[in-house]
């Protein structure tokens, strides 16, 4: 029993001291009030600061919270900015080398249609390189006593014809479609010089069977105007070819 007045004493003293108030004397009356307000202020006090904690929450959470939400916020807006413009930096970057691989390409390819163009019209030179040669031998041999009329007659209209055929084909050569407008327009004005040249040089080995017919000295005046505008037409068509070239980017070889 004298514990429990104890224990209500040291956690409760408030209390005990109204029920012992009379019995109390007037120094113990003085030391129960003392410690009654002492144990009430420590009685007070946790709620206080309970309270003072509820209330820094509260303005924390009003103040603090949406500052930390507005920072974590420009955070995600500043990063998916960085991201949405990595990408678009990628995606141009991308669409620059596929663009760079398709001009590379078409670069190679105009390389190459070039190139068989000016194949085709070597080789149509090529067909009529024997015909000319035996043309020259039977002219040659017409003037030296070893080689008859006729047969330099024959050479002759051989030389005519297939200068005719080769001057068709020149014609009809096909220039790539897919060629630069520039590029195109130099292989067709090659291709109408070549088949002009061919032309003229039909019409130089007509001369010559005229001259062959009557032997008449002004003929070969005129074959030799027939022959140089050939030659001069040869010489442009040519040249237009190697301006291609180096137009799609061909290296020219210098032959010694």
């Amino acid at each position: 029993m004298k514990f429990l007045k104890v224990l209500g004493w040291i956690f409760i003293p408030f209390i005990m001291i109204l029920f012992t108030w009379k019995r109390l004397s007037r120094n113990m009356k003085i030391v129960g009030v003392t410690w009654s307000v002492i144990a009430l202020i420590i009685a007070i006090t946790p709620n206080s600061t309970e309270e003072k904690s509820l209330t820094i929450t509260a303005e924390a959470e009003a103040t603090i919270v949406p500052a930390v939400k507005q920072e974590l916020k420009t955070v995600v807006d500043e990063k998916k900015i960085k991201e949405d413009k990595e990408k678009e930096e990628a995606k141009i970057k991308l669409a620059a080398e596929n663009k760079a691989k398709a001009e590379q390409k078409a670069k190679e390819e105009n390389k190459v249609a070039v190139l068989e163009f000016e194949k085709g019209a070597y080789a149509l030179e090529d067909e009529i390189k024997p015909f000319i040669e035996y043309y020259q031998k039977a002219m040659a041999g017409l003037g030296d006593g070893s080689v008859d009329i006729f047969t330099a007659y024959e050479a002759t209209e051989k030389a005519r014809d297939a200068a005719k055929y080769v001057q068709s084909e020149f014609y009809s050569l096909a220039v790539p479609e897919n060629l630069p407008k520039d590029v195109k327009k130099m292989l067709n004005e090659a291709k109408s010089d070549l088949s002009t040249a061919y032309y003229t040089k039909k019409e130089a080995f007509e001369i010559i069977l005229k001259f062959l017919d009557d032997q008449k000295p002004s003929h070969m005046s005129k074959f030799k105007e027939e022959i140089q505008l050939s030659d001069a037409f040869v010489m442009s068509g040519v040249t237009k070819i190697l301006e291609a070239k180096i137009a799609v980017g061909i290296e020219l070889v210098e032959t010694e």
